[in-house]
């Protein structure tokens, strides 16, 4: 009896240090019924307002964005589908505006920006309004993207 006790404890604390490892990331799930192209927006520490693309997910496909647990509340996601659909800000929304290029990207609003104002041409790229996440300050999210 007393080695199953033993045996049982060691169990136990196994699996509280297996949970307690959970991995922290920001997960996007593409549930829409086509292909995307996915970008993201968020703060970074050292950069400021960063946009970062793309990411291409077939439908039913997930994929990390961010790694680790999360810095932010709130991250910013802009996809583009192969079949025509489009994920993006609305007007009414606050904030969101990245700028974006057609191939594999990392943009820093600040190198763009002239008295708050983002002119993402004037280096070339396209200026987009990325859809809020709001994580509530979990450091682990996963958003489903949907038609």
């Amino acid at each position: 009896m007393r080695q199953f006790c033993v045996l049982s404890a060691v169990a136990v604390t196994g699996l509280l240090c297996h949970v307690s490892e959970g991995k922290a990331d920001f997960k996007i799930c593409n549930r829409a019924k086509e292909t995307v192209n996915l970008s993201i927006g968020y703060d970074n520490s050292d950069y400021g307002w960063t946009s970062e693309g793309w990411w291409k997910l077939e439908e039913d496909e997930c994929t990390v964005m961010i790694r680790g647990n999360l810095a932010n509340r709130y991250y910013y996601i802009y996809a583009a589908g192969e079949e025509g659909g489009t994920w993006s800000g609305s007007d009414k929304q606050k904030g969101g505006n990245f700028c974006v290029a057609p191939q594999k990207y990392t943009l820093h609003n600040r190198e763009y920006e002239t008295d708050n104002t983002l002119d993402c041409e004037s280096g070339g790229f396209t200026g987009v309004k990325f859809d809020e996440v709001d994580t509530k300050n979990n450091k682990n999210f996963t958003y489903e993207l949907t038609e």
